[in-house]
């Protein structure tokens, strides 16, 4: 604590070469769609007493419009690393600015090594290494965990690698040991909930962030300062249905520092003081020592933090920047200098081993109708449907468990829908048991009971959904809320009944005689037991290059039939030349024993089968595939597919009883948005207009 609240003035300047990394994307069930990157490199001047030198080397910047060279925002570097500002947080925050107060209005940080704050904290040592150097020299660090009496998210979890000798942090890995909320957490926002942002719709809110690691390295410097080595730091933000992972990377490649210390020693009385005659001189000589060839550069006055601001050396020729030997690779490849990719498996790995905090009891909150995203839907069983939501979070030895009841009823059929959920989370896993009696899509991967197929439901009279009542229990584990779904296991026990349709309301189709809502299925009706498992890994994160995954299901169950059944759907993504995109999607699926009605695979909709009615087709077993080739513009695609779908018994499995159609689809940010128009080839030759999300282009 003594050596946290003493400045470290004994660094007079530096030189080092910063590379940094982001990357922003929109998480979506089939895979992530990158919404901003950039990778730079800066070479920066630092000096404690006076302005700052920074000498832009590389630059790359990409949006879903493509790269972006000429709207460079140079003042993006303005938080160099400054030895007096507090380590932990890598310069990133004065110290004025890093923890704050509760009786602000801004976001605040209750910083371990306050005084005021430690009461708030468990610490206990941990680990020790120790190098010893040829000369006889031994370098130390010891691990200080650092864990929350109660979880809350103005505090940290982790883990505090101190130098023991004079208290130097060399190493940190830490996260907020809870998440953050911004309307309840930010006391400013809180007043401006219920005015200015009273006009955002529940369907983005709440405004929440989970930070799950920054990890941070520091490396000693001549044996005398410990100077920044690589800073990474992983998150999620979230707007109501909008899920946001985000990541930055910093790399410091040290070059020169002068102490205090060295100067007294002489160690730098053999450097020449440069003298240049005039401006031209000295840029050339710059150049030469940052780029190796000589580039005609503008001088730039931008911000600074503690400085009176920096001047940056910007070559006049923006495209050199982006094609610059000195840009480091997108922010999900390995690279020289950067937290290698083992390295943070391993801190998070530690990070999830540290002790739990017990959450505190906060007050409930109780949502309903337009409040959140799920709570209002349609469907031509329910019609339009209203729910209420409750929550708390009480203490528990376990750590944070949250117990959430869920209750809606349909305007058509009268049902009483009852949900009541009890979820723990870790960052390695997030386990739910439910309770529930309600309606249920037969493919709830489709998310038929979500906000797209509600709003086609009730504007044009068409649901794709599928759907069954049932009553029962359940058991699931799927990764943490902040990661993406990689897999999900779920055993269950339940009661299935049909759900008759019951509307025959749509915007643009009341006026129609004699117009309905296709039929449902009519479930098979009785207990069920039963797992089953998804895979659904996806492999690229760049849209301009190769990607791909694939979809595994497994699924046994018993009771009032006895049946197991699994599916497997391959993606790949290639690029191919004239900026265009190549798409192949393939697989199919099989039954053992006897599947229920519910429980058949079904070809047909936007889903499986473009340009035919939802359930065409159905059957124990299916196979099915599509190709589509499209030309990437800045705003998007433009492409050309075609879907082929079968379902039926194996045994009279014959390709020409399949059904394909033709057609065009326009989609927006890496098929975020798709729009399908597509027509059968063979009877019936039906034409359909699909709008949805997260298509595979």
């Amino acid at each position: 604590m003594e050596a946290r609240e003493r400045f470290d003035e004994s660094v007079m300047s530096y030189a080092a070469v910063v590379r940094q990394r982001i990357g922003a994307s929109l998480r979506m069930p089939l895979k992530d769609r990158t919404l901003y990157r950039s990778e730079s490199s800066h070479r920066l001047w630092w000096h404690r007493d006076g302005e700052n030198l920074v000498q832009l080397l590389a630059y790359r910047e990409q949006t879903p419009a493509g790269v972006n060279i000429e709207g460079i925002q140079f003042d993006r570097f303005e938080d160099a690393f400054d030895p007096m500002d507090d380590k932990l947080f890598f310069g990133l925050a004065e110290n004025d600015e890093d923890s704050g107060s509760p009786n602000e209005d801004d976001f605040w940080f209750e910083h371990p090594l306050y005084a005021e704050y430690v009461e708030s904290y468990w610490f206990r040592s941990g680990d020790t290494i120790s190098i010893s150097l040829p000369d006889g020299r031994t370098v130390r660090s010891v691990e200080l965990q650092v864990v929350p009496r109660q979880a809350d998210v103005h505090r940290m979890t982790g883990s505090l690698w101190i130098e023991p000798e004079k208290g130097h942090l060399t190493r940190a890995v830490y996260r907020l040991s809870d998440q953050l909320d911004a309307f309840r957490d930010i006391p400013d926002l809180q007043a401006e909930e219920d005015e200015d942002l009273r006009f955002i719709p529940g369907l983005l809110k709440p405004f929440t962030f989970d930070l799950r690691m920054i990890s941070v390295d520091y490396g000693l410097w001549d044996f005398e300062v410990w100077m920044p080595r690589a800073m990474r730091m992983d998150g999620v933000a979230a707007a109501g249905i909008l899920s946001l992972p985000v990541t930055m990377d910093y790399s410091y490649e040290i070059e020169d520092v002068t102490t205090e210390g060295s100067l007294a020693a002489g160690g730098h009385d053999d450097l020449p003081e440069m003298h240049f005659r005039t401006r031209s001189e000295a840029m050339t000589y710059l150049n030469q020592l940052a780029f190796g060839e000589e580039v005609d550069t503008d001088i730039l006055r931008v911000a600074g933090g503690r400085n009176q601001g920096s001047r940056m050396i910007v070559p006049s020729d923006r495209e050199y920047l982006a094609s610059s030997s000195e840009l480091p690779p997108p922010i999900w490849k390995e690279a020289p200098g950067f937290t290698s990719g083992a390295e943070l498996r391993q801190r998070f790995d530690a990070l999830a081993d540290l002790p739990g905090a017990g959450t505190a009891q906060r007050p409930s909150t109780l949502r309903w109708g337009l409040q959140r995203p799920d709570l209002t839907r349609f469907n031509r069983v329910e019609g339009l449907s209203f729910g209420v939501r409750g929550q708390i979070r009480p203490h528990t030895p376990a750590g944070p468990l949250s117990l959430t009841g869920t209750a809606r009823m349909g305007l058509g059929d009268l049902h009483v829908n009852l949900r009541a959920d009890a979820t723990r989370e870790s960052l390695r896993r997030r386990i739910r048991l439910s309770g529930y009696n309600e309606l249920v899509s037969i493919d709830e991967g489709a998310r038929h009971l979500g906000l797209g197929n509600s709003l086609q439901g009730i504007i044009f009279g068409r649901d794709d959904g599928d759907y069954f009542y049932r009553s029962g229990g359940t058991l699931e584990w799927t990764p943490p809320s902040a990661a993406r779904r990689a897999y999900r296991f779920r055993t269950y026990a339940e009661y299935h009944r049909p759900a008759p349709v019951t509307t025959e309301f749509a915007v643009f189709q009341f006026w129609k005689d004699g117009w309905a809502f296709r039929p449902n299925i009519v479930a098979d009706e009785g207990w069920e037991y039963g797992a089953v498992l998804d895979v659904n890994p996806w492999w690229g994160s760049d849209p301009l290059l190769t990607q791909g995954g694939f979809d595994l299901m497994v699924q046994a169950g018993s009771g009032m039939s006895k049946y197991g059944r699994a599916s497997l759907i391959g993606r790949l993504i290639l690029p191919v030349p004239l900026g265009m995109r190549l798409a192949v999607e393939t697989g199919g699926g099989t039954s053992w024993g006897d599947p229920t009605v519910q429980r058949l695979w079904y070809v047909g909709g936007s889903r499986t089968l473009r340009g035919f009615v939802p359930r065409i087709a159905g059957g124990e077993d299916f196979t099915r595939a599509r190709l589509e080739i499209a030309k990437t513009f800045t705003w998007g695609a433009l492409s050309l597919f075609s879907d082929y779908g079968w379902a039926g018994a194996w045994d009279g499995f014959d390709i020409s009883a399949g059904y394909t159609s033709l057609g065009l689809g326009l989609s927006m940010i890496d098929g975020l948005l798709r729009m399908d128009a597509a027509k059968g080839v063979r009877d019936p030759k039906t034409f359909r207009l699909d709008v949805y999300l997260d298509g595979i282009l």
